[in-house]
C-alpha cells in the first residue's frame, strides 16, 4: 500500500512555489508548506523522513517516446555508438558472427556523426551478410538500410508498392541502393514489431524510473504492445503511468472496449498519424527547399481527405488525434487538419514535434490551440541543422520561448530511442540551448527557458498533454508522484542531470531508490 510520510529538512518545489515540507497520505499530497504547519497536519505515527538538504520536485513525464523500439534498442543491436561507415560494417560483422541465425535488425546509425557524412548503401552490407535479411534503422526512425535479401522480401520494389518515388532510394543508374523511407519503411518493418515480449517491456518501463520519470506517453503503440502493457497493469507490474497512442491505420484492429478500458496505470488515449518525415533524412516537409540540397523540400505523407475521415473516426472512438509534423509545411498542414476536425472542441489535439515554427505559424498555432509535444534534446542532437535549413530559417527551429510566450500548450518529451531518453538532458538543453561543445540546432539565447520553466515542460505541461489531471504538480490533492534530488538547488540538478536523482515515487509508492519492492 502507499506510504504515509512527512518530508522536511530540505526544499520542495511544487511546480508553482517552493516550500519547506510535504506530507503524503493515501497516495496523494495532503499538505505542502511550512515545516511546523506540516507537522501539525500530520497524523500520529506518520513516518518522518529527513531530506538532509535535498530537493523534491514533481515526478517527470515524457509525453512522447516509443516504448517498444526503446526496448528493442536496449535489448538488441544498438548502432548509436557507431561513429563511421567502417564502424557500422565492423558492428554488423560482429553481430552476425555472434547471432548466426535469423534476421538482423539494428537501430541508431547516423551519418551526421560520421567524419565524411556519407550514407551507407546495400553495396556496403551485402558482402557482410548476403544470405539472410538485414534491416538497419537510421537514428531518426524515418529511414533504414536493407540488404538485398531484406529488400526483396519487403515488397517495396513491386510495381505500385510506394506512393512516393522518394520512398525508395536509388543509385544514379536507377537501381535500388537499399534505403527505404517513410511509408515504404513502415510497411517493410511491420514484421519485426511483435518481437518485444511482456517481460522485456516491463524491464524498460522499470528502467525509466531511474531518470525520475513517473509517467510516459507510448507513441505508435501496436496492438501487441497495447495488450502487453494492459497485462502488466492487470498484474500490478507497471510501476509508472502509461498512456498510449496507437497507430492510426491500426484502429480497426481494436474493439471499442479495448480502446476505452482503463486500468490502474494504463490506458489508450489517442491515435497518431504521420504528415512528414525528419530533418536528418531530409524528409521533413518544408515550404522551401533544403539549404544543403535545393532539389528537395521534403516529403508529404498521407492524403488530407483520407486523413480527415480517419481523424473523425478517432474522435468518434473518444480518442485524441496526434499528428507528426516536423517541417513548417507539415505544421501548417496539421493546423488545417485539426481545425477542420475539431473547430469547436475544447481539445484541439496534439502536434508531435512542431520543430520549425516561423512567426506566422506561431500565430496560426495560437489561434488553433493544439498541444505541441516538443523534444528539447534535439537542440543538442541536431547541431548540423543550420547547414540543412540555413541560419535565417533555423532561427525558428525549437523556438520554445516564442511558443510559450504566445500562450501555446507546449509539452516536453524525448522521442526515445531516436534521442536519449534522459529527461534531464532535455531540460538542460531547453535552459542552455548549446551542448558542452557549443553546438546547437538553434543557439539563439532569446529562446532559452529558466530551470523552473524547462522542468515544467516535463511535469504539468507533459502530464496535461496525456490527460493526467493533477499530475506534474505537488499541491494538496495532487497524486504523490515525486522525485528526490541530491541537491537543494534546481539549477544544480539541471546541470548535473540524472546523477542527482535519488528516489522516484509514484502514487505514494517508491519505485526507484531506497529499498523499493514491487508490491509495497
Amino acid at each position: 500500500m502507499a506510504e504515509a510520510c512527512l518530508w522536511s529538512g530540505g526544499r520542495v518545489f511544487t511546480g508553482r512555489r517552493y516550500a519547506e515540507a510535504i506530507l503524503l497520505e493515501d497516495g496523494r499530497v495532503a499538505f505542502v508548506g511550512d515545516r511546523r504547519a506540516a507537522r501539525r497536519a500530520a497524523s500520529t505515527g506518520v513516518e518522518r523522513r529527513d531530506l538532509a538538504g535535498r530537493l523534491i520536485v514533481p515526478g517527470l513525464v515524457d509525453a512522447h517516446l516509443h516504448l517498444a523500439d526503446l526496448t528493442r534498442v536496449r535489448e538488441g543491436f544498438d548502432l548509436l555508438p557507431v561513429r563511421s561507415l567502417a564502424g557500422l560494417k565492423d558492428a554488423l560483422r560482429a553481430w552476425a558472427s555472434e547471432h548466426a541465425n535469423g534476421a538482423i535488425v539494428g537501430r541508431g546509425w547516423d551519418p551526421e556523426r560520421w567524419p565524411d557524412r556519407r550514407w551507407p548503401t546495400v553495396r556496403d552490407i551485402d558482402p557482410i551478410v548476403p544470405d539472410r535479411p538485414v534491416v538497419l534503422h537510421h537514428a531518426s526512425g524515418h529511414a533504414a538500410l536493407l540488404n538485398s535479401t531484406a529488400l526483396a522480401a519487403s515488397g517495396a520494389l513491386a510495381d505500385g508498392a510506394v506512393a512516393h518515388p522518394a520512398e525508395v532510394g536509388r543509385f544514379p543508374d536507377g537501381s535500388p541502393n537499399g534505403l527505404l523511407f517513410e511509408d515504404a519503411l513502415r510497411r517493410a518493418a511491420a514484421s519485426d514489431r511483435a518481437a518485444v515480449g511482456t517481460e522485456a517491456l516491463e524491464r524498460t518501463v522499470r528502467s525509466l524510473a531511474a531518470h525520475g520519470l513517473t509517467a510516459i506517453g507510448a507513441m505508435s503503440a501496436s496492438p501487441e504492445e497495447v495488450r502487453a502493457l494492459r497485462a502488466l497493469d492487470a498484474s500490478d507490474r507497471l510501476p509508472l503511468t502509461v498512456r498510449a497512442f496507437v497507430r492510426l491505420g491500426e484502429l480497426p484492429e481494436f474493439s471499442r472496449d479495448e480502446l476505452r478500458g482503463r486500468g490502474e496505470r494504463f490506458a489508450v488515449v489517442g491515435a497518431k498519424a504521420y504528415l512528414d518525415g525528419a530533418f536528418g533524412t531530409r524528409t521533413a516537409s518544408l515550404r522551401a527547399p533544403y539549404a544543403d540540397d535545393p532539389t528537395i523540400s521534403g516529403m508529404r505523407v498521407g492524403d488530407d481527405r483520407d486523413l480527415g475521415a480517419r481523424l473523425a473516426d478517432v474522435r468518434a472512438r473518444g480518442l485524441v488525434p496526434a499528428l507528426h509534423a516536423i517541417g513548417d509545411e507539415a505544421v501548417a498542414r496539421a493546423c488545417r487538419l485539426l481545425a477542420a476536425d475539431a473547430p469547436d472542441r475544447r481539445d484541439p489535439g496534439r502536434i508531435e514535434h512542431a520543430s520549425l515554427t516561423p512567426p506566422d505559424l506561431i500565430d496560426r498555432l495560437g489561434e488553433a490551440g493544439p498541444t505541441l509535444v516538443v523534444q528539447p534534446g534535439f537542440l543538442w542532437s541536431d547541431g548540423w541543422l543550420p547547414d540543412r535549413l540555413g541560419p535565417e530559417r533555423c532561427r525558428w527551429a525549437y523556438a520554445f520561448r516564442s511558443l510559450i510566450d504566445r500562450g501555446l500548450r507546449v509539452a516536453g518529451s524525448s522521442d526515445a530511442p531516436y534521442d536519449p531518453v534522459d529527461p534531464w538532458r532535455g531540460i538542460a538543453a531547453a535552459v542552455s540551448r548549446r551542448d558542452a561543445d557549443g553546438r546547437s540546432a538553434n543557439p539563439d539565447a532569446r529562446e532559452a527557458l529558466s530551470a523552473e520553466e524547462a522542468l515544467g515542460l516535463y511535469t504539468d505541461r507533459a502530464a496535461s498533454s496525456l490527460g493526467l489531471a493533477g499530475s506534474g504538480r505537488l499541491e494538496p490533492g495532487d497524486p504523490a508522484d515525486l522525485v528526490v534530488l541530491a541537491t537543494v538547488d534546481l539549477s544544480d540538478a539541471v546541470r548535473s542531470a540524472r546523477s542527482r536523482v535519488r528516489e522516484t515515487w509514484v502514487a505514494g509508492r517508491r519505485v526507484y531508490g531506497g529499498t523499493a519492492a514491487r508490491g509495497e
